[in-house]
């Protein structure tokens, strides 16, 4: 009888150590929406560099913020991520935003996403 309690409590403190194991791996995995995938791929392809303001406008619309200092600067929404957790849902949502830069001739020559803070 020893024998077969042991044996339980030896697959409850597994079952309690795998599902432990389970939310802290879960926990660290951000979900991103739809908008942050697009603009995530566009920035790291590249796509945009060397095009010109009037093709950014063309292809994104109007910027969210514009900037015309020393540095043109557009700036555009760039989508959310959330962390799921099994234990309280959607926790954590962070918001990102693509800025786009560009030289003396009008053309890009840095994109970038940054998480707003």
């Amino acid at each position: 009888m020893k024998k077969i309690f042991k044996i339980v409590g030896i697959c409850i403190i597994v079952l309690f150590v795998l599902f432990c194991v389970l939310i802290f791996v879960q926990d660290n995995i951000l979900y991103p929406n739809e908008l942050y995938i697009k603009m995530n791929k566009i920035n790291d392809d590249k796509s945009l560099m060397g095009l010109s303001e009037t093709d950014i406008i063309e292809l994104l619309g109007e910027p969210k913020f514009k900037s015309e200092g020393e540095r043109k600067t557009y700036t555009y929404s760039a989508g959310t991520t959330v962390k799921k957790s099994i234990l309280v849902g959607e926790y954590q949502p962070r918001s990102y935003d693509l800025q786009i830069n560009f030289d003396e001739n009008n053309k890009v020559n840095y994109t970038g996403i940054m998480q707003i803070p």
